[in-house]
């Protein structure tokens, strides 16, 4: 788990700025193509099945980004930002990255309010619980992806 810090690291304003030059719906494409590869046995065994048609917004807040995916015909897909979302997941790129590498489970960054949902309750708490049962190491990552994001985090931390 991470440690307990007074104030939670945010993404400095310039570093954003070259991110959000390229359209959210470029960035919706390419995250939805690394999920599609991340969570293909889940997607093959019909894990992902209650996302079928409903959109899920991802919000980046110190980045000043925003995702839209659905999962269109059993594929994560990215779709228009425009569409009115069903669920809105909010966060800072610190706390996706706790997600991400594990070291903060979904219910405590949901609970602590660190990741916020807004819309439909039932949607948000089916893909909570979908995260949390994520086994992080049988993922298809590289290997130098966790020892990278270890450092990433590190220095997150220094700038709080």
């Amino acid at each position: 788990m991470t440690q307990t810090i007074a104030k939670r690291p945010r993404l400095p304003r310039p570093l954003s700025l070259p991110l959000r030059l390229v359209p959210e719906r470029a960035h919706s494409l390419v995250l939805g193509k690394m999920l599609n590869y991340l969570f293909a046995t889940e997607r093959a065994e019909g894990e992902l099945d209650f996302l079928e048609d409903r959109t899920v917004r991802i919000q980046v807040t110190d980045a000043r980004l925003s995702y839209a995916l659905s999962l269109q015909d059993g594929l994560i897909a990215g779709v228009n930002g425009g569409e009115p979302a069903n669920l809105t997941i909010s966060g800072t790129v610190y706390d996706y990255m706790l997600l991400i590498t594990g070291r903060e489970d979904p219910d405590t960054l949901f609970f602590q309010r660190h990741l916020l949902m807004e819309g439909d309750t039932d949607l948000g708490v089916h893909l909570k619980n979908m995260l949390a049962a994520v086994d992080l190491d049988a993922l298809p990552v590289p290997q130098a992806f966790r020892p990278m994001m270890d450092q990433c985090l590190s220095f997150y931390e220094r700038l709080a």
